[in-house]
Parts: C-alpha cells; sequence; structure tokens
C-alpha cells in the first residue's frame, strides 16, 4: 500500500491545502468545511475469522443433520457434487448463519424460494444452520446456530455460543460493518446480478472501504456552502423586485429616496442604513414592539389538543401493559428457551429442576414454545408502549415554545402565563405533562389574543401608509447586508470547489489503485484469451448517486461491457470486482465461499480460474461449491493442491460427504484390502484383483499423461482431455503417459523405465480370466503394481497426488 493511502485523508487534504497558494479567505472556508474522520467500526473479536463446519438439518436439499467438515488454515477447497446433492444447501447455510440473510430472498423469485426453504422430506425436523467458527490467531471455537421454532422464514432465533458453551453477542465475534464491506460470500445468484445496472452498491462499498467518506462529505459542504450563498442571494433579489414595486406605488418622499437607492445595479445600502436610521428611535421601537405583539401566535390548541389526546391514550395503554415488564418476559422466554434446548440435547423428558420423570414431553414442548411466542409478544407490547408514550412526550414537548427573547425578563401577565407553557418542556411525566400543557396552552392562547387585539388597536392609530413599508424596507436591508456577505463567500467556495475537485479524483483514484490493478490481473487470468480487454476500473459520482465505471474494449475499441461479453466472461467480470473487495488486507474474514462460479465459462477460463483460487488460497481459506466437473480437472491439470470434498445424496433427502484422495493411492488401497482380506472366496478375488490394479496404473498414466501434454506439449486444459478421452485400453494409457503418443508401442520404454513392467500389464488383462496361484502372489501382485504405478509417475517428474488431498 502506498504511503498516500496509509495516511488519513483529513492530514492530506490539510497538506496538499497549505501549500495550494490559494488566497488566505478560501484556505479558511476550506479548513472550516473540511470534516474530521469518520470514526471507525471496532466491533467484532481480535483477529482472522475462518471456517471449521457447516452444518444443516431439515434445511433446503438437506433433511438429517449433516456436517460438512473444513481442513482448518488457508488453502483451496472444493465441494462438488452434481445438481440437487445439496452442495449448494451447505453454501447458503453458512451464508445465513453467518449474515442472516440469504442472496435468495431478494431474487426476482424470493416469495417462491422462502415458501420452499424447508426440507420437504424431514418435516419433524427441527430447521436449524450453524458454522463452527475458528477465530482469530489461536483458532477460538465459535459456533453461530440459527433455529427456527416456527413455520415462516422470520421465525428464526439465533445462538453464539464460544468453546465453554458460554452464550456470546453475534457482534462480540462478527464485525458486522467489515461484513457489509468485505463480503466474503459470493453466490451464483449475485455472479450474474452483482454488475447489473450502475454498480451503485459496489461503489458505495468501495467508497467506505477504502475510506473515502470524507471526500464525498468534504465536496458536499462545500458544494452546500455555494448553493446556500445562491439561496441567500436570490432571496434577497426576490425582496428586491417586491419592495421596488411598493415604494413605486407609494406617495412619500422617503419611498422616492428609498426606491432611488434600490434601483442602482448594486443597491446603495449606507443610503437606505441612514434613511432608516433618521427616524425617531424611541418612537420606532415602540412601533416595532407593537408590531411583535400584533403578530403575536401562541401555541395551536388543535394540534395541542391532539398531542395531548395521544400522550394520554399512550399513558393508559403503558399503564395496560405494565403488569409484565418487557425484561421480564424477555428473561422468562430466556430459562424457557434454555429449557427447550436442554430438552433437545438431552432428549429426555425427566425435569432437571425436580427430577420428576415424564414432565419435559412433546405436549410440554408445544405449550413452552407457545408460552415462549407469548412471552415474547409481551414484551414486546410493553416495550412499543414505552416507545409510544416517548414519542408522545417528545411531541407534546415539541409544540412547548420558549419565551420570545422580546418578552423575557418582563413581568407582564402574558410573560408570566409564556413562562408557564415554557416550563412544560420540564415535565416528563405523562399525565402531569398532559394536564398541565393543556391548561397552559389554553390560557396562553387567550393571553396571546388578548394582546394581539390591544396592539392592532394602537397600531391602527399609527401611520398606516409609511411605517408598514418602512419595516419591509428595514427586513430588505438585513437581506441584503446578509447577500453582500454570500457574494464574497460564493466566490471563495466556488475557487475552493475547482481547485477541490481535481484533488478528490486523484485521491480517490490512488487508493482504488491497488484494486483496480488487482481486478485487471484476475481478469486477465480469467480471459486469457479473450478479445475483450478489461482496463480502468474508477468510481464516479458520490454515496447514493455514484457508480463504478469499466474501462472495457474488444480489439482495442471501446465497448459497453455488458452488450459485448458473453454469460462467462460476465461471471469473470463479477470475480476480478469481488475478490479484490473481499480479500482487502483490513477484511477480518479469512474465508471466501463461492458458489458454481464455473458454469458458462470455457475450459481456458476455468483454467484461469483454478490459477486465480490458488492464489487467493495461499493466504485464505478458499471454499468453492461446483457440479461441474471441469474445475477439478483444472485442478490436477495444473498440479494445484486442493481439498476435495464430494457430497451426495440419497433418498429422502439424506447427504452424505466424503473427501477425494489420490486417486492412485485410493486403488492400491482397495487392492490390497482384497489381497489381504481372508474371508473373500480366492476365485473372486483373483478375477477382481488384476481389474483393481489395473485401475491403480490407469490412474498412475493419466496424472502422468496430463502433466507431459502440459509441460512438455505446451497444451491446454482441452486439447488434453480430448487426448486422454480416446484412451481404451492399459497399453494406450502407458504410451501416451511415457511417450507423449497413444499410437506408438511403449514396451521398451516401460522395461528400461521398470525392468518386467510390460508382462505385468499384460497379465492385468490376463489375470481376470485365469486365477492367480496363492495368496502371497495376489500381495506381490499390488506390491509390483505399486512400483510401476510410482515409476510411471516419476518419469515425469510427478511425486503427489495430482493436485488433490
Amino acid at each position: 500500500m502506498s504511503e498516500q493511502s496509509s495516511t488519513s485523508l483529513r492530514a492530506l487534504l490539510l497538506g496538499r491545502l497549505e501549500h495550494s497558494g490559494l488566497p488566505s479567505d478560501v484556505r479558511d472556508l476550506l479548513r472550516e468545511l473540511l470534516p474530521d474522520e469518520p470514526p471507525r467500526s471496532s466491533g467484532g473479536r481480535t483477529g482472522t475469522v475462518q471456517l471449521r463446519s457447516i452444518t444443516a438439518a431439515g434445511w433446503r436439499g438437506i433433511g438429517p443433520r449433516t456436517t460438512l467438515e473444513l481442513p482448518p488454515g488457508p488453502g483451496l477447497v472444493v465441494v462438488a457434487g452434481p445438481n440437487g446433492s445439496g452442495k449448494s444447501s451447505f453454501a447458503e447455510a453458512a451464508e445465513t448463519a453467518i449474515t442472516g440473510r440469504n442472496s435468495r430472498w431478494e431474487g426476482q423469485r424470493a416469495g417462491d424460494w422462502q415458501k420452499g426453504w424447508r426440507n420437504l422430506h424431514s418435516p419433524d425436523v427441527t430447521p436449524e444452520v450453524h458454522v463452527e467458527l475458528a477465530v482469530g490467531e489461536l483458532g477460538e471455537a465459535v459456533t453461530v446456530r440459527r433455529t427456527w421454532l416456527g413455520s415462516e422464514l422470520r421465525e428464526a432465533r439465533t445462538r453464539v455460543e464460544g468453546a465453554d458453551g458460554s452464550e456470546l453477542k453475534l457482534e462480540e465475534v462478527i464485525d458486522a460493518e467489515a461484513l457489509d464491506l468485505a463480503r466474503p460470500f459470493l453466490p451464483y445468484s449475485e455472479l450474474g446480478s452483482m454488475i447489473n445496472g450502475t454498480l451503485s452498491g459496489l461503489h458505495d462499498a468501495f467508497f467506505k472501504l477504502l475510506g473515502l467518506e470524507l471526500l464525498a462529505d468534504f465536496d458536499g459542504r462545500v458544494r452546500d456552502a455555494a448553493s446556500e450563498c445562491d439561496q441567500t442571494i436570490k432571496q434577497a433579489d426576490r425582496l428586491t423586485a417586491k419592495l421596488l414595486d411598493e415604494l413605486t406605488a407609494l406617495d412619500d418622499p422617503r419611498a422616492r429616496d428609498a426606491a432611488q437607492a434600490l434601483s442602482t445595479a448594486r443597491p446603495d445600502l449606507g443610503r437606505v442604513r441612514a434613511l432608516l436610521g433618521n427616524r425617531a428611535s424611541a418612537a420606532e421601537a415602540e412601533l416595532v414592539r407593537l408590531r411583535q405583539c400584533a403578530s403575536l401566535t401562541g401555541p395551536d390548541l388543535p394540534e395541542v389538543g391532539g398531542a395531548v389526546a395521544r400522550l394520554r391514550e399512550a399513558a393508559a395503554c403503558a399503564e395496560e401493559a405494565r403488569y409484565g415488564s418487557a425484561e421480564e418476559a424477555r428473561r422468562l422466554a430466556r430459562l424457557l428457551e434454555a429449557a427447550l434446548e436442554h430438552q433437545r440435547r438431552s432428549q429426555t423428558t425427566a425435569c432437571p429442576v425436580c427430577g420428576s420423570e415424564k414432565r419435559l414431553d412433546r405436549a410440554w414442548a408445544e405449550q413452552a414454545r407457545a408460552e415462549v411466542e407469548r412471552l415474547r409478544t409481551e414484551a414486546a407490547d410493553a416495550e412499543a408502549a414505552r416507545t409510544k408514550v416517548a414519542i408522545a412526550v417528545r411531541a407534546v414537548h415539541d409544540l412547548v415554545q420558549p419565551v420570545p427573547v422580546w418578552l423575557r425578563g418582563e413581568t407582564s401577565p402574558l410573560a408570566s402565563v409564556w413562562h408557564e407553557w415554557s416550563q412544560c418542556r420540564d415535565i416528563t411525566h405523562p399525565r402531569e405533562l398532559a394536564d398541565r400543557a393543556e391548561r397552559a396552552a389554553t390560557a396562553l392562547d387567550d393571553a396571546c389574543r388578548q394582546v394581539r387585539e390591544g396592539a392592532a388597536l394602537q397600531l391602527a392609530e399609527h401611520d398606516a401608509v409609511w411605517h408598514p413599508t418602512a419595516v419591509r424596507l428595514a427586513e430588505w436591508l438585513g437581506a441584503s447586508e446578509a447577500a453582500a456577505a454570500a457574494r464574497e463567500r460564493r466566490k471563495h467556495a466556488r475557487k475552493a470547489r475547482s481547485w477541490l475537485r481535481p484533488i478528490i479524483d486523484e485521491l480517490r483514484d490512488e487508493r482504488l489503485r491497488p484494486f483496480a490493478q488487482r481486478s485487471q490481473e484476475v481478469w486477465r487470468k480469467l480471459c486469457e484469451h479473450s478479445s475483450v480487454t478489461l482496463g480502468s476500473v474508477t468510481l464516479a459520482g458520490t454515496p447514493g448517486r455514484g457508480k463504478v465505471e469499466l474501462g472495457v474494449s474488444v480489439d482495442d475499441m471501446s465497448a459497453p461491457a455488458y452488450s459485448v461479453m458473453s454469460q462467462g466472461e460476465l461471471h469473470s467480470l463479477a470475480l476480478s470486482l469481488f475478490l479484490p473487495r473481499a480479500t482487502h488486507a483490513a477484511s477480518p474474514f479469512g474465508f471466501l465461499l463461492i458458489d458454481d462460479p464455473v458454469q458458462s465459462m470455457d475450459p481456458e477460463k476455468v483454467e484461469g480460474l483454478a490459477r486465480v483460487l490458488d492464489e487467493c488460497a495461499r493466504d485464505r481459506q478458499v471454499i468453492v461449491f461446483t457440479h461441474d466437473t471441469r474445475l477439478q480437472q483444472a485442478i490436477a491439470h495444473l498440479g494445484i493442491n486442493a481439498t476435495v470434498l464430494r457430497v451426495s445424496r440419497q433418498t429422502d433427502s439424506v447427504v452424505g460427504v466424503e473427501t477425494l484422495t489420490d486417486p492412485v493411492e485410493q486403488a492400491l488401497a482397495e487392492a490390497r484390502a482384497v489381497s489381504l482380506d481372508p474371508g473373500l472366496p480366492p476365485e473372486v478375488a483373483d478375477h477382481v484383483l488384476p481389474a483393481m490394479c489395473r485401475v491403480a496404473v490407469e490412474a498412475a498414466c493419466l496424472e502422468t499423461a496430463r502433466r507431459r501434454l502440459r509441460d512438455e506439449w505446451g497444451l491446454g486444459l482441452r486439447a488434453v482431455e480430448e487426448r486422454v478421452a480416446c484412451l481404451d485400453r492399459t497399453k494406450t494409457y502407458v504410451s501416451l503417459a511415457l511417450l507423449g503418443d497413444e499410437r506408438q508401442h511403449a514396451r521398451d520404454a516401460v522395461e528400461r523405465m521398470h525392468p518386467g513392467g510390460w508382462a505385468l500389464v499384460e497379465a492385468f488383462n490376463s489375470g481376470t480370466h485365469a486365477p492367480l496361484p496363492t495368496a502371497d502372489d495376489r500381495k506381490e501382485l499390488v506390491r509390483r503394481t505399486r512400483a510401476l504405478a510410482t515409476a510411471i509417475r516419476r518419469s515425469a517428474g510427478f511425486q503427489g497426488a495430482g493436485g488433490v488431498r
């Protein structure tokens, strides 16, 4: 990260401002408007969060409880299985447990999905998803469990437990802001949707992730300062036009003098000020006071009456709900939920308190769940009643007006009544406030009416022609003086914004540059042979009104991304934008979970995807769900280390998970088990064992052939798979592995590499038709097969297991 990106934006802006060469007034304005750095979230525990396991029961395609165990630490994990096997159910279970939401909920068919979230084959299983996390450097075990106690999707309860079973708060483990900004989940539904439209959501996430909110706030403040000046100037211009019409129509020498002062290109404020100052100050002060009294308004009685009525109604509801406080109801609900959890875990009906048998049975559980819902409803009602009272009290307080400045310090009846009214803001008891506010508002309204009527009578005795105009002229003078100051401030604000805009663009692009470069790197690896090039990735606009702009070209010609990209390229683009954000250094999530990224990708892109995932897996736990076997083939083809877990689904949504190991070692292990099994009839073992050994050798040949064709012949994944697909006999497997050509005879090559190996290859076929003489011969056949397979693999420098752990 550059030095600029590691320094606070505020400090960078102040440093630039100090050496800007701007006039001092402009610099002072910019310093005045520069906001403080926004606070950063401190939620969540210290350290990286990784996944230990994902468990689901009664959820989506998973019926009985099934757990997907994940290897700890950085590395690539491929969760494979055919469509409908339940693998995506695991991905959605992890996302739902941690985030409380699922991307499918927000799609076009969210309603249909929400109706089918429960597993149809396990109606008696309580739906549950949970993840076990490894948190911090020591990998502290934390479980986040989401359980549904009702039939609706929203009827879920979340419980977070530490390794010792203690209950934690979710925000103590998962930083909600980091989850929003560096979201580690990329479901398949988002692969296509995250790049539609203006990418405004991604724009806002990058803005926050890069700490650019201050730039948007600063720019907005400078823009608003200029806009406020414009409004002040326009208001003064409107008053000028209106007052000129009034002065022109008035037959008074003072009006003619004022009209001349206002008619110049720049109104003569000094002349108007002198004109107003020549009036008798005492008489004018009295006139001002009379006008204040004549325009006096007290409380709006209908509005006060409505607010008081709502306050009394809220107070009555709160008193009715007071028999069971929200805290007590929640406490009882938690106790019952703990009892339900105890019953579910212990699978016993005995009461843990008194020891009575058959007390915690099914009927009790149903009553307890109903009571939990009633208590939570009661708590919510009590809380709502208290909130309603607080809102009603605040509404009454908001209507109470303070004593006008010109009345303060007086001992008049009006000041006394108004003081009584203003004291209502200090009353918090709802019924006392309602009574006092109602009485005080009525008294003040009556007092204001009397004062208004008296002032109106006195004003009628004054000059009804000039004095009203003089008052409006004084108002105009104040507005014009403010406009004069605004013109000067607007000039400074415009200079400030002209200087600020390129600085903001430069700092924004500087902080975005590492992400843009990373996106371009990912794109190049995913779309190495594509004619479409991803160039610049920039942020335009401000949060809420911005977008991510993508520089896309086809054969060096600029083009809109969505019109020239295939579906596979659009998915690659989505990955190119997702990975830099999800792998940001500040992210507390040490894992990525990506669902089905292979669809619509051609073999070259799949190979590029394998490389990208391998690079991410060097310092992160990368979990990829896919039904497409091409990703596994690309991983093996490139020699990438990965753990492959296969998900399978039997009838009634019974889901199983197994770890796929080295195919050569697996075949040899199965063959050795047959050779050592004393209970297996000899005639069966003698016919089956050669075929199993042949499978081991052919697997070794496939791995070696793929590596040789890739490394020595430079063939891509598609060409390699086309070559190996035509193999039909063990001898052609051996020829392709050792000579790179299945059509050549490999006898001499085998004998040079492993004397006696060719006879073993021939024995594989003949052995299935002729029994082996003794059990020792069967053991020797497995030993010789292992030696031949090892020699074949070593011939191409291959030491591992095809990249699969």
